[in-house]
């Protein structure tokens, strides 16, 4: 059996389309489609439900993607380490994170780390704290960019505390004052994040035994603060979502710190590749 028909299997689920796989990889549509009918064939069962808009793994293919991609990660692995000792840094590193960081934090350390290592590629998969603990289970990503706490089977490098901060539209009466308590800030229409990443936020309020009246729920920091801004309600906001403050809005500081804890969450510092390391060992210097 071929690695690359795993290969080939994987990024056409990824993509949902045997098209857009095969100019992923290199290869012609009907190249794709021959490889992975040749892995029906050899495993004996089908593997692809095919839709007018695309395909979609068959339940007995779903049951397989873990050990796919923990052979594919497998050689990556090998191959990295033999370019490794013939003094050569390559491989290709795959990397969950929230939107926040992608936009805020990862592109200056990206640049800096592809000067270094200019022949290790990086992938990024966007998505909430749920999606990256999914991602970080089914082995389709390397490591994970998060906030405390990681999976219990995986091992957490913290990097950052990430203070959390009242936002309030400029004509809310606790603008005057110098900090603000969540229970005065819960007493105003809440603007919540949609569930799944609104972890850090709800441990505010629960370490208070508070429960907001939540009125929206946003799935989007920059809308948050534009519904914010706009007077619809109040929220709780990490400093990373604060770079780009609109209009009319406010930041105040709580009456008692509260932070998340940004850290790389990794199934194994010690088995990880020879890039992944690399990339690690850059990211620690660099927030240091």
């Amino acid at each position: 059996m071929s690695i690359t028909k795993y290969k080939a299997l994987l990024t056409t689920i990824e993509y949902g389309s045997l098209t857009k796989a095969a100019e992923e990889l290199g290869y012609t549509q009907p190249g794709i489609s021959h490889m992975i009918k040749s892995l029906e064939t050899e495993f004996g069962f089908q593997l692809l439900n095919r839709h007018k808009d695309g395909v979609s793994p068959t339940e007995n293919a779903q049951d397989l993607l873990f050990y796919l991609r923990q052979i594919v990660t497998g050689e990556e692995k090998l191959l990295e380490s033999v370019n490794k000792i013939k003094g050569l840094e390559t491989g290709t590193i795959r990397i969950g994170c929230f939107y926040s960081v992608s936009l805020y934090w990862l592109p200056p350390i990206i640049k800096t780390f592809e000067e270094v290592y200019p022949n290790i590629q990086l992938q990024l998969f966007v998505g909430d704290y749920m999606e990256i603990n999914a991602w970080l289970m089914d082995g389709k990503i390397d490591l994970g960019i998060l906030s405390a706490p990681a999976p219990k089977e995986f091992e957490f490098i913290p990097l950052k505390n990430d203070p959390i901060y009242a936002v309030l539209p400029e004509d809310n009466p606790l603008c005057n004052k110098a900090s603000v308590t969540p229970s005065e800030l819960i007493k105003h229409p809440y603007i919540a994040p949609y569930k799944g990443s609104d972890e850090e936020m709800l441990r505010v309020l629960q370490a208070e035994n508070l429960i907001p009246k939540i009125k929206y729920r946003v799935k989007g920091d920059e809308t948050i603060l534009a519904m914010v801004s706009q007077g619809l309600g109040v929220s709780l906001m990490p400093e990373l979502f604060l770079s780009r403050i609109p209009e009319h809005l406010v930041v105040k500081k709580l009456s008692k710190e509260y932070f998340r804890t940004l850290g790389i969450a990794i199934s194994s510092t010690q088995t990880a590749a020879p890039a992944v390391k690399k990339f690690i060992e850059s990211i620690t210097d660099i927030i240091k």
